[in-house]
């Protein structure tokens, strides 16, 4: 009887704490010089195409570009199995025949309707899971540029985006400077706690994302690393040359193509002495991260630019966790 008691209680145990080890996020990298067009199982095109083929009752999405074929038949699949599909997509990218087959097998699809990009990369899956980062669902991200994808498991995160995505796929509202509606400032949330973790969501233009960005930086108390595909705010780069000549460890990875415009901040950072370097991918080097101190990291769709700040829809996650920091860290030393 003991012995039979004994092994309840070790399985009641062993099974608590296999449950408890279950992490609440996913982050995947690509790794194009590694895979050649063979994605591997850390590939955010085949974590998106098992969210998808795994999706209950709903998805909705807002992608700058959603043209991979993979991912087209999954969405499609989806829809014909009863989930509820919508797409919010940039103007300039919409008339290929990926969106055209959404379209015609039922799956509605809105543009934007401003002069700014609707630059955004997230998906909302059975209000429940969050997806965004740099990732395009486009052949290109998946196989030829570097990006990174966090997904996460959060009713009230999914809330938030699915507020955002509401606001752009039903009002047809892009680009706005503030919030509409009665109480718009006190309804948004820009703050939830995970796991112990805090996350802080913004949306641009109408949250001043670069400010945040600022003030983050300032504070920064060890070190800064950054991956930039495009770095041409003089504001942040001025405060990472700062910090820098405060002490601060600030080291980064730029997008080759382009760093050498009057607007990149490149060549003002190399002048400056940071330990700034260009990256040797012959495609793109995609990624839109800030990591701070080792233990909070920026991400999202905005690039490091006036027009993500102004004109553009960007969404941006700040994560405040140690363990995710190290995985970004990890794929910046990889790169670096």
């Amino acid at each position: 009887m003991k012995s039979i008691l004994i092994f309840i209680l070790t399985f009641i145990l062993l099974n608590g704490a296999a449950s408890g080890d279950k992490k609440w996020y996913e982050i995947y990298f690509t790794s194009p010089e590694k895979e050649k067009g063979i994605l591997s199982d850390n590939n955010p095109e085949k974590a998106f195409l098992r969210i998808i083929s795994g999706a209950r009752k709903s998805i909705c999405g807002a992608f700058y570009e959603v043209s991979s074929p993979a991912v087209i038949a999954g969405l499609i699949g989806a829809k014909l199995r009863g989930v509820d599909v919508r797409i919010v997509t940039e103007r300039d990218t919409s008339g290929g025949m990926g969106i055209n087959s959404l379209m015609k097998s039922g799956i509605p699809v809105v543009t934007d309707n401003k002069k700014g990009l609707m630059h955004n990369k997230f998906a909302v899956v059975d209000d429940e899971l969050t997806w965004t980062g740099s990732f395009n669902l486009t052949e290109n991200a998946s196989k030829r540029n570097n990006n990174n994808v966090i997904i996460i498991h959060s009713q009230e995160l999914a809330g938030i985006y699915t507020d955002e995505f509401s606001e752009m796929f039903n009002e047809k509202i892009f680009g706005n400077r503030k919030e509409y509606g009665p109480f718009a400032s006190i309804r948004k949330k820009y703050h939830i706690r995970v796991d112990e973790t805090d996350i802080n969501i913004y949306f641009s233009p109408e949250d001043d994302v670069e400010r945040i960005i600022l003030k983050l930086i300032f504070k920064a108390r060890e070190s800064i690393q950054f991956m930039a595909f495009s770095f041409t705010s003089s504001n942040i780069g001025e405060a990472m040359i700062k910090k820098f000549r405060d002490g601060i460890r600030v080291s980064g990875l730029i997008e080759k193509k382009g760093s050498d415009s009057s607007y990149s901040q490149y060549v003002r950072m190399k002048i400056e002495g940071l330990p700034v370097k260009l990256d040797r991918n012959e495609y793109n080097m995609h990624h839109k991260v800030i990591i701070i101190d080792k233990k909070l990291v920026i991400t999202g769709s905005y690039n490091f630019s006036r027009n993500a700040d102004r004109r553009n829809d960007e969404n941006i996650l700040i994560i405040d966790n140690r363990d995710i920091a190290g995985e970004y860290l990890k794929e910046f030393n990889r790169l670096y």
